[in-house]
């Protein structure tokens, strides 16, 4: 079969001509036409041994070449070839890599025919394959019915393509959420539009093919034909579990329909950790043990509580007890109301003290250093050695063996040139016979030093060693770099320390009887001490420390970054203070009220304490709070008259009272006590709401049957005469003793024809929505998205209008889980309760103006130097940070310059080398375009309490006081925790780094670590901040830049995130949850820093005993070798590199130029 026919075939089975001409498209595509389903296995494995698609990952030449006449393969080709790019197309954080066109089409045509065979299988049209045990490849299996298919492959995770007939057209909906995991299905489900996936598409084209089949008109008349196909004619309340695969060990994949949706949801096995069925639903993220479709899977096992019906599940075993008919016709027409339907598996296979500046780490053997990275001038090295410098060392270790020097090598051995000046050697001083130790033992040279002959240089140059691949440590005593190369980077690749790896090689020396003379422990220490100061002469490239596949552009490098500290610090003792260019940048004190619904810090804290507790539990208030929430229930009475939110006082209004319309929809107070269930364990308003017994009638509205959550016919909503006080019957203002006691109603969003595992998903998405709108500040909710859209949505549901009307302007807050499942939840609802929807739209569009509101506050109460750090630092760069740097007065005690001399190239690198020293930040690729920001106010106020505490107790306090006086206090809004100090040892180090785990920076810390040296950090080396910065105190984060620099957050359209490994334990606002923000952090590793922080661990043994220039320049090599194994790793696509060659790759892909000035491997 030619390429033609595969072509025409594929042309007459879809009916219609291709988009492209010339695609190559493989013959089994179409085979699905002429043998639905059954492939001939010597045409199948022809076409795809004829096929080559760069887009499917295959390749145009084969990975070995032929065999010539002479029996000898040619060369294979150059997997990277020389002068092509190495950076991946791929967003940041990306996982895999976009087919194009051609491949695009091509896999959709291939997995259509598969789906096409899956889904015949499932309607009993197709016998299904014999499986055999210990079979390989995918597994593309229907759900029982074909309801939809399931498909798992050896390159993708496990999805599920399923179909539905809307008034419109058929849509097709896929499970994956796209290979960036930032598409909602359940919107695209909400909204009737089909998923853009490749998987969606091959499934409609499967349909297409299914239509010719059968002789349909068209696909919907297909879907009338079989119903079964049509999701939508399945009631959305009713909750479906079929086993997919069995795999070993106990586990299993499976499938869970609910809402129209389908979702994959993965049980572990018996070995494993965790114990509960894990969702790979895309909303189910953050509690994906704990969902609803967990749940299905695995049931808990006490039961839903609560959420349970006593009577209903009377009503449900009488009618298992009246026989068969029931069911059956339940099968057929999709079951009735409320029901939950699993099927059995298929058959398949298996605080700080003061520190006084420390002369002792700037001293070396008594003697004051002149320069502040180098004992004397000396010149810079590659941080590898090149092809050329590893050769040169080779001969120096054939000298040690007994071969003579080079006739090109003289007996003494001197620098040529003068470091300083560049003028050449003028007359030679004495002869020193030295030690040279290399790999092959030791030898004696003899190394002059000289006076320059300019008298305006007059300087005296000592022997380094550079050019002849050698580290003179003294005159005395003289090393081949190989040597200390050995011995740094066993340090760094076996996790030591530089004591035990220096006196593993001294050891050696001994033994060899390359030290017989000498004792050696001295060898030891005179090891350790060359090790430190060769190190400082090498070169860290900026390359090392930048990832080309995140970077973005100079305005903003990275669009994402992971900061978080790590306590491996040195002993204060030995560490003196850090010199920064800083600026005073006050914070500015800024109400958090402002920026609340709910204005009174009261209220916000009772509805914590209603959605902290359980469903059923009920929560008593004190009488401050019964006053504070009997005022803001009243709120509800009136409605503000529609106004402009640009006015300062109508979004106050206009959000309190939506606020209230909501608390008193789903929250009922009452003066007497109800009951509720003493032994339910109360749970954290992140997760899900436990169960309980419903409360009395009492309490609740009257009763009105609650119909499907998709039934737009219904009467039933959630209305607001329900709401309040229970005994309110007449609406006037009730004393504050009606407001005691506090429990849900449980009517408000499904009746007791609801499953007690939907009922208790639809609590879960209101206890959320409220955490967020009602409960905590909403700052930062829409950072980044489309504020006229919002608007426009907001408009719409002000207005009442119903949810056809508004679903349009959605798209942007589709991948938003804090605000669209709500907004789905209770889209029918609204479309009956006018002030419902106003509400909703109230709170979306006080939301959406809260930024600029809070920083018109801050412009309020600004100081002169908030307002001229705006104006002279709003657009910035290096060169003019550089400007500023000039104008700035001397320094009392002049700098320290550097002492290393390198090339043209690399002069700046080095000035900027011996600049990390001196401040302690060390961020090679991202240069310094602001001074540091300060706070000057806060930091003397930090020093009194801290002088405070020291007089009142000076006792040391244990942890659980120290947790107990931070809780006391702490504010009702604030979710922050005691970073970790030490009288003995500095704060530690926070890192930096992009979603992919390339580490872009560090600073070591002088103070505690805190939100603030975050923000000023960032503010410091980027003109535009990152558009997401993750943190273990992302809340805190945020609400210091709101209150110090508003302005640029908002230029920045930057958000600030919660790392996935903290959140668990926070309990603020979930709008901080990086998993409700799956369009932006859906492939971010925000736990990247956690990663890192476990290679250091293991050398802070070593590190703390280090001096404190020692300690940076040593944190600068770890971090840059460790993102060269990473670079390596990710250019040729191996997870292991460490048996590989590291300086061919680093002087191939990293470095253009070489740092010894006589060598040649360049040309």
């Amino acid at each position: 079969m030619g390429e033609a026919c595969c072509v025409e075939d594929l042309d007459a089975v879809c009916g219609e001509a291709q988009d492209g001409e010339g695609v190559d498209v493989p013959y089994f595509a179409a085979l699905g036409a002429e043998a639905l389903g059954f492939y001939p296995p010597a045409e199948l494995l022809q076409a795809l041994l004829q096929h080559r698609g760069a887009g499917l990952n295959v390749r145009a030449e084969p990975m070995v070449g032929t065999r010539g006449p002479d029996g000898t393969r040619a060369a294979s080709p150059d997997p990277l070839p020389s002068g092509a790019s190495r950076a991946r197309s791929r967003g940041v954080g990306a996982a895999q890599q976009a087919f194009d066109v051609e491949g695009r089409a091509a896999f959709v045509a291939a997995l259509s025919c598969q789906l096409l065979d899956a889904l015949l299988v499932g309607l009993d049209l197709v016998l299904p394959d014999v499986e055999l045990m210990g079979r390989k490849g995918p597994v593309i299996v229907p759900v029982p019915g074909g309801r939809a298919v399931f498909v798992r492959s050896a390159t993708e995770a496990p999805y599920v393509v399923w179909a539905a007939a809307t008034k419109t057209s058929v849509c097709t909906f896929c499970s994956c959420g796209t290979a960036s995991k930032d598409e909602n299905v359940g919107a695209r489900v909400r909204s009737s539009k089909s998923s853009t996936c490749m998987h969606a598409e091959a499934y409609s084209q499967a349909l297409q093919q299914a239509v010719k089949h059968f002789l349909c008109s068209t696909t919907r008349a297909l879907l009338r034909l079989y119903p079964a196909i049509d999701n939508f004619s399945v009631n959305a309340l009713h909750v479906d579990t079929f086993m997919m695969q069995p795999l070993p060990d106990g586990a299993a994949i499976h499938v869970v329909g609910y809402n129209h949706i389908w979702c994959i949801v993965h049980t572990p096995g018996a070995r494993t950790r965790k114990t509960r069925p894990v969702c790979q639903h895309v909303p189910c993220r953050t509690r994906n043990s704990r969902c609803l479709h967990s749940f299905a899977v695995k049931p808990p096992i006490g039961g839903y509580g609560g959420f349970n019906n006593p009577a209903k599940e009377g009503a449900e075993n009488k009618g298992d007890d009246d026989g068969g008919a029931a069911s059956e016709n339940s099968d057929q027409n999709g079951g009735a109301e409320g029901e939950a339907r699993t099927a059995p598996p298929p058959a398949a296979s298996t605080a700080p003290r003061r520190r006084r500046p420390a002369a002792h780490a700037a001293k070396k053997k008594g003697q004051e250093r002149v320069y502040l990275d180098t004992d004397y001038r000396r010149r810079a090295r590659n941080l590898l050695p090149c092809a050329s410098e590893t050769r040169v060392c080779l001969v120096w270790d054939g000298v040690a063996r007994g071969t003579p020097l080079p006739a090109d090598v003289g007996e003494d051995l001197y620098e040529l040139k003068c470091h300083k000046c560049g003028t050449a050697a003028g007359v030679l001083g004495p002869a020193v016979l030295g030690d040279l130790y290399t790999l092959s033992g030791p030898t004696k040279i003899r190394t002059r030093q000289w006076l320059c002959p300019d008298k305006e240089c007059a300087e005296i140059v000592r022997f380094d060693g550079s050019d002849y691949g050698l580290f003179a440590y003294n005159a005395e005593t003289i090393y081949t770099r190989t040597l200390l190369d050995v011995i740094l980077f066993t340090i760094i690749s076996t996790k030591s320390s530089i004591s035990a790896a220096t006196a593993v090689s001294a050891f050696n020396l001994h033994c060899s009887g390359a030290v017989h003379a000498n004792d050696s422990t001295q060898t030891r220490q005179e090891l350790s001490y060359a090790t430190d100061q060769y190190s400082r002469t090498l070169i860290v490239p900026r390359s090392l420390y930048r990832c080309v596949d995140c970077y973005h552009c100079s305005e903003t490098p990275y669009a994402a970054v992971v900061a978080d500290g790590q306590t491996i610090g040195i002993f204060r003792e030995a560490s003196f203070p850090f010199e920064k260019d800083t600026i005073n940048v006050p914070t500015i004190p800024i109400s958090i009220n402002d920026a609340c619904a709910a204005f009174d810090p009261k209220v916000r804290l009772c509805v914590r304490q209603r959605l902290k507790a359980g469903y059923s539990a009920e929560v008593t208030f004190n009488k401050a709070e019964q006053k504070a929430l009997s005022t803001f229930a009243s709120l509800s009475d009136d409605a503000p008259a529609l106004g402009v939110h640009t006015d300062a006082e109508h979004p106050k209004k206009a959000g309190s009272w939506a606020a209230s319309i909501f608390w008193c929809s789903f929250f009922a107070t009452t003066a007497e006590a109800q009951g509720g269930n003493d032994d339910e364990e109360l749970t954290d308003a992140s997760r899900s709401p436990p169960g309980s017994p419903p409360p009395p009638k009492a309490l609740l509205s009257p009763s009105v049957p609650p119909p499907a959550i998709n039934n737009t016919s219904s009467t039933f909503k959630p209305t607001l005469r329900g709401g309040g006080v229970a005994d309110d019957a007449n609406g006037a203002v009730q004393s504050t003793a009606g407001f005691r006691f506090c429990k849900v109603i449980p009517e408000a969003i499904g009746g007791d024809d609801v499953l007690p595992i939907v009922r208790r998903e639809r609590w879960c998405i209101l206890f959320d929505f409220f955490s967020t709108f009602v409960a905590e500040p909403v700052i930062g909710i829409f950072s980044g998205c489309n504020v006229d859209e919002l608007t426009e949505l907001s408009q719409a549901l002000i207005d009442g209008k119903k949810q056809e009307q508004w679903n349009e302007n959605t798209t942007g807050i589709q991948s938003l889980h804090v605000v669209w499942p709500a907004l789905d939840l209770l889209a029918d609802s609204m479309d009956d309760d006018v002030e419902l929807s106003r509400a909703m739209g109230e709170l979306i569009l006080f939301a959406v103006h809260t930024d600029l509101h809070m920083e018109a506050l801050w412009r309020c109460r600004m100081n002169a130097e908030a307002l001229r750090f705006e104006a002279d630092w709003t657009d910035t760069d290096a060169a003019k940070f550089k400007e500023w740097q000039l104008r700035q007065p001397a320094p009392a005690e002049p700098r320290l310059p550097s002492g290393l001399v390198s090339k043209a190239a690399s002069a700046g690198r080095a000035d900027d080398q011996a600049a990390e020293i001196r401040s302690g930040v060390v961020m090679p690729d991202l240069d310094q375009v602001r001074p540091h920001p300060t706070d000057n106010v806060a930091a003397a106020a930090a020093r009194a309490a801290r002088d405070k505490e020291k007089q009142t107790n000076p006792t040391k306090k244990t942890k659980r006081k120290r947790a107990d006086m931070e809780n006391g206090g702490l504010g009702d809004d604030d979710c922050r925790h005691a970073f970790i100090t030490h009288n003995v040892f500095t704060p530690g180090v926070v890192s930096y780094l992009c979603p992919c785990g390339v580490l872009i920076g560090f600073e070591v810390l002088e103070t505690a670590e805190s939100p603030a040296g975050i923000v000023a950090a960032l503010a410091a080396r980027f003109p535009r901040l990152p558009k997401t910065v993750y943190f273990d105190t992302a809340c805190q984060s945020s609400r210091n830049a709101t209150r110090r620099m508003p302005w640029l957050v908002r230029l920045s359209e930057t958000s600030w995130a919660l790392d996935r490994f903290h959140a668990v334990a926070h309990k603020c606002s979930p709008l901080f949850d990086a998993n409700n923000y799956p369009e932006r952090s859906g492939l971010h590793k925000t736990s990247a820093a956690e990663n890192r922080h476990s290679l250091n661990k293991p050398l802070k043994s070593h590190l703390t005993y280090l001096g404190q220039d020692r300690f940076v320049v040593q944190m600068r090599l770890i971090g840059a070798i460790n993102n060269l194994l990473i670079l390596y790793r990710r250019t040729i696509g191996k997870s292991d590199v460490r048996h590989r060659p590291l300086p061919s790759f680093f002087h191939s892909h990293l470095v253009s130029q070489c740092e010894r000035v006589v060598c040649a491997c360049r040309q």
